[in-house]
């Protein structure tokens, strides 16, 4: 009995090992497919040019749909969106309410550096005024490693961790549209370079390689080192 499990334990621990490898490969694969679906959709959207905002809300799915519409900026709430890299650098989202026809939405600015490494945040500031807006619909991802974010929005700018709409609608007292606008127009104080797409097809295709191939490898080492340790117990 105690040679048998001796020699089970061994095989169902490689078969194991290789069974998860395979697993993330196969989800690999299915995040390339993914990719290769949403960049088809952004380029089709795309290719029908900017609309009004109350058209991109019309469709089933607005996200990464080029949008112009006008709207006025609320200046007394400028949220500073914590923990963007931009080359390396850690900086802060710019993103402020715009009452524009259809409702209350967050409009990016854009990304700015952190002054220093101390938490101080950068003066942004605002006028209340009424202004024209072009960009791209998002939805903000969500970051898994966040579990809650600042919610007192007293003073401006507020440092926030991550965009919760039903508690930012909350805590700024009004109905905010479940999408982000990021400008896309230049402007010399921020830098706007948003990406629907991070991580391409091709990468995931690499990564899912990488893994099926750690997964032939388990396997090929794992039986032979099994069958030769079990050659020296004959």
């Amino acid at each position: 009995m105690f040679s048998r499990t001796r020699h089970v334990i061994p095989w169902l621990l490689t078969g194991f090992s290789v069974a998860i490898m395979c697993g993330l490969g196969y989800w690999q694969l299915d995040r390339m497919v993914q990719k290769q679906q949403r960049l088809a959709s952004i380029a089709q959207k795309q290719s029908n040019g900017t609309l009004s905002l109350e058209e991109a809300l019309s469709h089933d799915d607005p996200r990464d749909i080029t949008v112009s519409f006008s709207g006025a900026i609320d200046a007394n709430h400028v949220l500073l969106l914590d923990n963007q890299i931009h080359n390396q650098r850690v900086g802060f989202d710019v993103i402020v309410p715009v009452n524009t026809n259809v409702g209350w939405l967050l409009v990016n600015f854009g990304w700015v550096p952190a002054p220093d490494l101390t938490r101080t945040l950068p003066d942004i500031s605002f006028t209340s005024q009424t202004r024209e807006f072009i960009g791209v619909l998002s939805v903000p991802g969500n970051n898994p490693l966040v579990k809650e974010t600042n919610m007192a929005l007293s003073q401006s700018p507020a440092l926030v961790q991550r965009i919760e709409f039903p508690a930012l609608s909350n805590a700024l007292e009004r109905k905010l549209l479940p999408f982000i606008l990021h400008l896309t127009t230049p402007d010399p104080a921020f830098i706007r370079e948003h990406q629907a797409v991070v991580m391409s097809p091709e990468k995931h295709l690499g990564y899912a390689v990488q893994w099926f191939g750690l997964a032939i490898a388990a396997a090929a080492i794992g039986g032979f080192a099994i069958s030769k340790k079990g050659r020296s117990y004959e």
